[in-house]
């Protein structure tokens, strides 16, 4: 397999073979009672002020809690299941 590339490189992404079968949809695991979590330690780009924008929004929404790991696993699971991963 080919390394990949930047995506302001010009080079296509490799496109996987497909979702796993293994792995079922998100909104089937994020809706049991008790969920195995594993820890995913990320930058992110601070010109896109995604703390100040979460904080907003759920201030906005009169939320006491915001379920950032979910909305990640959510962003981060369709991202690859389009990319066939």
């Amino acid at each position: 397999m080919q390394p990949e590339a930047a995506p302001s490189e010009g080079t296509p992404w490799a496109h996987g073979p497909g979702r796993p079968k293994d792995i079922p949809e998100t909104a089937v695991i994020l809706n049991q009672r008790i969920i195995t979590r594993e820890s995913l330690d990320s930058s992110v780009p601070t010109a896109l002020k995604l703390k100040k924008r979460i904080k907003r929004f759920a201030l906005d929404n009169e939320l006491d809690h915001l379920p950032i790991g979910d909305i990640v696993s959510v962003a981060l699971d369709e991202w690859l299941t389009a990319r066939g991963f």
